[in-house]
């Protein structure tokens, strides 16, 4: 008896331990106690169910701080509590500040495995200066509208008559093409070759990292590593390394050939940025393509408009640059679908060494804060009912803030590929509405809401996209 009583005490003892442990990991810091918490019970409740930045945001953190009357959060997420801000007011003063500096990715996660940490997208001082210099000049060199174009026509080919066709898969597909064209100057043939070994490898890796457990908490990479899913991004990454080899050995009039062109520039930092373009300069267009077409598909009246637009303006004639100048109505749709499911949600979390005003609150040093763009799209302080897709409040400027609408982020820090997604976007749906009209399937899972697959990144990239085509000439 008394060995099942200690046996018992034992057991209590270490669930008091765990218990202990627990309060101590989620518990606020007394520094951060000041700022409005969002519950923690419904974020874990998300996390570990493995439910969507975009879903998270409009359900857990928006209608929290509507009801504390706040434009700052603490959220806690990846073992931390971090402070999301709402407003993109609060946001420029942060984004902008010289005492900012972006926070040091989890060492664990498989993810910055993948990417590297010398790139456009996680560096900081003097390299990220030089990175976004070399981007930037890159791709203001040229803008492939003739690119563009090839790649649209090709994807018509394979939507030959139309019927039911799984929309994101092409965007996938089309995207990767353009960005492999055009930036990083190497065919994937993805539209050619959709389970070509390259594309297959990208998806099987991804699909491998996304496990939310793994996102939510990256040390278990350390507890429970994952030796194969490892072995996996380090054959992906050398498959880059081997395209930087072939790039040498025939240079083109792309970014990568530019980057070649600095001297600074290390083979490690050419390699991580060919791989975060790859992906940055896909999969968030692509979301949006997929994202463009199906509010087009929900609404035939904005469609219809939309068609009449640009046949107007363009008839039958080669996408050029200055058709787009003049097609005010396909531009605001692009917008507003952008901000209707942005694919970028939310920023690399950011720090300072000494206090920042942002918003109503002083954040203490060394907090990770983060700019929520989601947050930003969806405030209903900011937009009337941002719950309806309406293009029409992006042609009356007393309608919306032009500083509000920050779905490729804020300050020098956005994304340096803004004109080229926006391009890619405007001459394949312009070619697309010139050729098929199209509706969304009764049966779709998306007839009542459009609904995103869990991504690492934290994007919003709609999954199983049936749309129905009929083509018109």
């Amino acid at each position: 008896m008394a060995h099942d009583l200690s046996a018992r005490e034992v057991l209590l003892a270490l669930l008091a331990a765990l218990a202990v442990a627990v309060y101590r990991w989620i518990r606020v810091p007394p520094e951060l106690a000041h700022i409005p918490k969002v519950p923690i019970l419904p974020l874990l409740y998300s996390y570990l169910s493995g439910e969507v930045e975009e879903q998270r945001v409009k359900r857990v953190l928006l209608p929290f701080a509507h009801k504390a009357q706040t434009n700052v959060v603490l959220v806690f997420c990846l073992g931390e509590w971090m402070v999301h801000v709402i407003d993109a007011k609060a946001g420029k003063q942060f984004m902008e500040s010289r005492a900012v500096r972006k926070q040091a990715p989890p060492a664990e996660m498989l993810l910055w495995r993948l990417t590297g940490r010398q790139n456009v997208f996680t560096a900081e001082g003097e390299m990220w200066k030089r990175h976004a210099r070399i981007v930037r000049e890159a791709l203001n060199r040229t803008t492939p509208i003739e690119q563009f174009a090839n790649l649209a026509r090709k994807t018509f080919d394979m939507m030959g008559a139309g019927g039911r066709i799984r929309w994101n898969d092409y965007t996938h597909r089309f995207t990767l093409d353009a960005v492999g064209t055009t930036v990083i100057g190497y065919d994937f043939e993805a539209l050619d070759k959709p389970d070509g070994p390259f594309v297959k490898m990208y998806h099987d890796v991804m699909a491998a990292i996304s496990n939310p457990p793994y996102i939510f908490l990256p040390s278990l990479e350390r507890w429970l590593p994952r030796r194969k899913v490892q072995a996996m991004v380090d054959a992906f990454v050398e498959e880059f390394r081997l395209l930087l080899v072939k790039k040498r050995e025939n240079p083109g009039n792309d970014m990568i050939t530019y980057m070649f062109e600095e001297p600074e520039m290390t083979e490690t930092e050419l390699r991580d940025n060919v791989i975060v373009t790859f992906m940055g300069g896909h999969d968030t267009t692509a979301g949006a393509l997929s994202t463009l077409v199906y509010v087009l598909g929900v609404y035939p009246d904005v469609q219809a408009k939309a068609r009449e637009e640009v046949l107007e303006v363009m008839g039958k004639e080669e996408p050029r640059i200055e058709h787009y100048s003049r097609t005010p109505y396909l531009n605001a749709i692009i917008r507003e679908s952008m901000r209707y499911n942005n694919p970028s949600n939310v920023t690399i979390p950011r720090l300072a060494d000494v206090p920042l005003q942002v918003g109503d609150y002083v954040i203490p040093p060394r907090t990770p804060i983060i700019l929520n763009m989601c947050a930003i799209l969806h405030n209903d302080t900011l937009w009337s009912h941002p719950e309806k897709f309406d293009p029409d409040r992006f042609l009356e400027s007393a309608r919306f803030d032009e500083n509000n609408w920050i779905t490729f982020g804020i300050g020098p820090r956005q994304c340096p590929a803004r004109g080229f997604s926006l391009y890619e976007q405007r001459v394949l749906i312009s070619m697309l509405l010139r050729e098929y009209k199209w509706t969304v399937p009764e049966d779709s899972i998306h007839r009542d809401k459009i609904k995103n697959a869990f991504s690492p990144f934290a994007l919003s990239l709609p999954y199983d996209v049936d749309i129905v085509f009929e083509r018109l000439t």
